[in-house]
């Protein structure tokens, strides 16, 4: 049996802030305490922005930091938008579509590395990340229209920026 060892590094402690945040964020919403909620959320948004900025800038990106990132993005907008959807801030459906394109993007993303392909995050990419996240922070600070209506163009964005990988799985 292999040993997997590793050791965390200052941007994997700013990731991981995320993942300790997210059940405070959800609290501060269910609880309706929207000037804290809107604070955590831009926490979150600066945590998301340093760590890469941190691991780069230190010479510390890492294949688990890679993985790790992504993992605690996705488990940080999930469980935020359930709190949305239990405050009847937006519909389950939302969760749907972001779920249903993420864990297809991530499949993909497996069939291609599996080939030796590596694709990293497109522009769309990341204008969708960008757009949930601004998204996020409107709700949370329930302002309810502009929140949702940037939650849909994300999830436009999201879907536009999945040909991308198709495409990518096409060429490969």
């Amino acid at each position: 049996m292999k040993t997997v060892t590793f050791s965390l590094k200052i941007a994997d402690f700013l990731t991981l802030s995320r993942l300790f945040l997210t059940p405070v964020l959800m609290l501060f919403i269910i609880k309706d305490m929207y000037l804290w909620a809107g604070v955590v959320v831009a926490l979150v948004i600066l945590t998301d922005f340093f760590d890469g900025y941190v691991a780069r800038k230190l010479k510390e990106v890492t294949k688990h930091g890679e993985l790790l990132d992504p993992a605690v993005d996705k488990i940080f907008t999930i469980s935020t938008l359930a709190a949305f959807v239990e405050k009847q801030y937006i519909s389950s459906f939302v969760i749907f579509l972001i779920v249903a394109r993420e864990l297809i993007i991530t499949w993909l993303r497996s069939v291609m590395a599996n080939n030796g392909f590596v694709m990293s995050a497109s522009f769309l990419g990341k204008l969708k990340t960008t757009l949930q996240l601004i998204g996020i922070f409107f709700l949370a600070i329930h302002q309810i229209l502009i929140g949702n209506a940037i939650i849909w163009l994300s999830i436009l964005v999201a879907y536009i920026s999945a040909v991308d990988y198709f495409k990518a799985l096409g060429k490969g």
